[in-house]
């Protein structure tokens, strides 16, 4: 397994933001639930709540994963990031449409990574 530090500069700002942010989406449910949800600018139901948790925690986890994949370039960690962004990228535009304003936070970095990642395509792995 080859753990050493990316030659590219941008990929290993690229994986350490992702690293970031997918530690913030594990914890960020956790703050809202001990919170009773008070956090939020709109009150949901429980059954939304743990919708939103669960997509936290399964973009947080997945987000780890494919940062891994990158920083050991391997082909999947390039691609799932940007399958990853997309869908952190809808489920964000969802929760500033239903949830809060300050999702659009969220938007941010998936947006950066994809846009990086295209860019340099020619340069993500073929294997």
């Amino acid at each position: 397994m080859n753990m050493n530090i990316p030659s590219k500069k941008g990929i290993v700002v690229i994986c350490l933001l992702a690293a970031l942010q997918s530690l913030a989406r594990i914890v960020i449910p956790l703050v809202i639930i001990t919170d009773d949800g008070s956090a939020l600018e709109t009150p949901v139901s429980d059954e939304v709540m743990l919708f939103i948790s669960l997509m936290f925690y399964a973009l947080g986890v997945l987000g780890l994963l494919t940062a891994f994949g990158m920083w050991t370039g391997k082909r999947w960690g390039f691609i799932g990031t940007l399958v990853l962004s997309a869908v952190t990228i809808v489920f964000d535009i969802w929760a500033v449409l239903a949830v809060q304003s300050s999702a659009a936070m969220g938007l941010v970095l998936p947006i950066v990574f994809i846009i990086y990642l295209a860019m340099m395509r020619q340069d993500i792995p073929k294997k």
